[in-house]
């Protein structure tokens, strides 16, 4: 049994099928919606009909899609993707450090041939964040290389840095108070090394 919506699990499993990538980056206000190619692909995105073309006025073109992983062991997921921005475009606004955490979308979908109309409901197969953005010069200009990482990347975050002591417990939940007053600790506990010697752990 396929997770795909029925109407396009039977028109992938058809001899032929028009197939698109769509990709979707939340860039502030201003976000990215693109296809693959010269087309267009509109389809519900968060309850609200979004169209996806092959070229942002902002953003520019969707070079290509690499890396895509489904992870194991100790990695999460992760994605690489390439955007050719437009000609003349800022250089330093192409690839910014405050583009880490944005939320990317990557579906796979089918069209009608005929009407252009998207095939039941694409697949969303990667939802995650971008981790690293890369400014390259191109020989055809500028690109910018995207690292990403799936929400699961979170789960293999440690605590290796929390100390049983008031500056620490305030980092992770600031205001918060409650070691401020613990008095009568009889038992000292060291976090993060062995008890030294000659002390009653």
């Amino acid at each position: 049994m396929s997770a795909a919506h029925p109407a396009l699990d039977a028109e992938l499993s058809a001899d032929r099928a028009t197939i698109f990538a769509a990709l979707r980056v939340d860039f502030g206000g201003d976000p990215a919606s693109l296809v693959d190619g010269s087309g267009s692909a509109t389809f519900a995105v968060d309850g609200q009909l979004v169209t996806f073309t092959g070229e942002s006025a902002t953003w520019g073109t969707w070079d290509g899609i690499d890396g895509f992983e489904d992870g194991a062991g100790d990695e999460a997921p992760g994605l690489g993707f390439s955007l050719l921005p437009p000609a003349g475009a800022d250089e330093d606004a192409a690839a910014t450090d405050d583009m880490q955490g944005n939320r990317l979308r990557f579906w796979i979908g089918a069209l009608n041939p005929d009407s252009g109309a998207v095939i039941g409901e694409p697949i969303l197969l990667f939802d995650g964040d971008i981790d690293v953005p890369m400014l390259v010069a191109a020989q055809a200009g500028l690109r910018v290389d995207f690292d990403c990482v799936s929400g699961m990347e979170k789960f293999f975050e440690n605590d290796e840095g929390l100390r049983l002591s008031p500056a620490s417990h305030k980092r992770v939940w600031p205001g918060e108070a409650g070691l401020d007053f613990v008095t009568g600790v009889k038992d000292t506990v060291f976090w993060g090394q062995t008890t030294p010697s000659g002390v009653k752990g």
